[in-house]
């Protein structure tokens, strides 16, 4: 599939909506001849010509209260404002009629229009060319707030906003025009408006995000995998109306939410997807905003620019920071043992086949790094140990006691490849290493779910695996305490 990046997308989108559809008309500022200031609309003046391609005056509450009227009157209109900054002066075209036009006719009446713009800072604009204005859109019923944050979204949510028979006000985020390229199928190609997407499966956090956060979210995400942290991060694609069901989903499975967005946090929509996951009752640990801070503008130095931007570090700051919060626990349950409900996640480790002694000072190491494994867990609370004490288990001819902190278990080249081993009552986890092939072993790490989740065994592992391949470990801590079991005596 052929690449493009996101201001192709959106000017090819344009291009073939006004070949298809002889209703479509593009207005705005130097949307004519020169193209549009960041040429989005480059070439549609010389194929369409003046009177489909029509230059405005500076005078944005013109060319949304012009738009109105050509929506009104059959035709589909895309308008465009150069920057979001400019569109409070059309606010009331937008939210006073565009978005109440078919509820205040009884039907009678729509208003099929759509509205550009750019959005965002990172551009070196200054406070007058930097803003991101979702959240005051956001919260007009009956218009649609889209962001696309890819090259193929963008292409297919324009289209789909095109042919949409309400208004909609489609975001561009600056930076992503030409830093972000994908590919983009050809042809009739549409994104549904309202669905958002998975951009990144996991298991231990959810974030939110779109427009160029989307990307920095991804690039955080990526550096928090190496550290056994598992975001996943979901696009949104559609600010208004938001998709419920995909946001739900994905919180029901971690039970952790971290929202990142560019605007402000105060009122912000960071705000209301807290409170959706709230109402929801799907979280388990308080949710998270990354976003700017409550200044007034982005500043015209560039230094301060960047400090002020949610970015990469900031997020990933962040998501360290939450799945480390303990999970909550109801104390209702204290009389109420249903056994214990095993998770497990597995790594690779280079080991050599004589590898006992490495093994548990690389297991003493992970646990002190993630006490929630070297732990107990009662309904009354969840005790972490400070001495570590090593249930050594070598097979059937010396099982461990069962009186440790932790257990592992090791049968040696005699063993199988890969097994899970089951937690003993008493411990939160258990670890397990198969046979050592050609170098390698899997090692396998079991847990107590209601004491530890899959971010802590995905940190418990990256730990282990750091410690065994490092090779120089020593278990010389006089916390630590081998507890092994020969013939029933220890």
């Amino acid at each position: 599939m052929r690449e493009l990046s996101v201001i192709e997308a959106v000017r090819e989108a344009l291009a073939e909506e006004m070949a298809r559809d002889e209703r479509v008309l593009v207005l705005g500022e130097d949307v004519g001849k020169l193209g549009g200031v960041f040429r989005a609309t480059e070439g549609l003046f010389e194929r369409f010509g003046a009177e489909r391609v029509v230059d405005m005056p500076m005078a944005e509450t013109v060319i949304a209260g012009v738009a109105v009227g050509l929506a009104m009157r059959g035709l589909r209109p895309v308008a465009e404002i150069q920057f979001a900054d400019f569109i409070h002066a059309a606010m009331d075209h937008l939210v006073g009629e565009a978005a109440k036009i078919r509820w205040r006719t009884g039907g009678d009446w729509s208003c099929p229009m759509v509205l550009r713009t750019a959005y965002g800072g990172g551009f070196r604009g200054g406070p007058y060319h930097s803003q991101s204005v979702e959240a005051y859109y956001a919260h007009a019923p009956g218009l649609k707030v889209v962001a696309p944050s890819t090259p193929a979204d963008a292409k297919g949510l324009l289209i789909a906003a095109i042919r949409d028979p309400d208004p909609v006000l489609f975001l561009e985020h600056k930076r992503t025009y030409r830093t972000i390229r994908g590919p983009v199928p050809e042809g009739d190609y549409v994104v549904p408006i309202g669905r958002a997407a998975i951009a990144r499966p996991g298991r231990d956090v959810t974030v939110l995000a779109w427009g160029m956060m989307l990307h920095e979210s991804l690039a955080a995400s990526e550096t928090l995998a190496s550290e056994g942290i598992d975001a996943e991060v979901v696009d949104l694609r559609t600010l208004a109306p938001l998709d419920r069901e995909t946001i739900l989903t994905s919180l029901a499975k971690t039970r952790r939410l971290c929202v990142v967005h560019e605007d402000t946090i105060t009122m912000g929509l960071g705000a209301e997807l807290c409170a959706l996951a709230a109402e929801a009752g799907v979280l388990d640990v308080p949710p998270v905003r990354v976003a700017m801070p409550d200044i007034p503008g982005i500043p015209v130095d560039d230094q301060l620019e960047d400090a002020v931007l949610p970015n990469r570090a900031t997020i990933r700051d962040a998501l360290v920071h939450l799945v480390a919060r303990p999970r909550t626990h109801a104390g209702a349950h204290a009389a109420y043992d249903p056994g214990i409900p095993q998770a497990s996640s597995v790594v690779e480790v280079a080991l050599p086949a004589e590898h006992t002694r490495l093994a548990l000072a690389a297991l003493v190491e992970a646990a002190r790094a993630i006490p929630r494994c070297n732990a107990t867990f009662a309904w009354t609370g969840i005790v972490e140990h400070d001495d570590v004490v090593v249930d050594l288990d070598l097979g059937p001819a010396a099982p461990g006691s069962g009186r440790g902190t932790i257990t592992l278990i090791d049968y040696g080249p005699d063993g199988s490849d890969l097994a899970i081993p089951f937690v003993r009552p008493g411990q939160t986890a258990a670890v397990r290493i198969g046979a050592v092939r050609d170098g390698r072993a899997y090692v396998a790490c079991a847990v107590d779910h209601r004491a530890v989740d899959g971010a802590d065994v995905g940190r418990f592992l990256a730990a282990f695996k750091t410690a065994a391949e490092r090779g120089n470990v020593i278990l010389s801590n006089p916390n630590v305490t081998l507890s092994l079991s020969k013939g029933g005596q220890p």
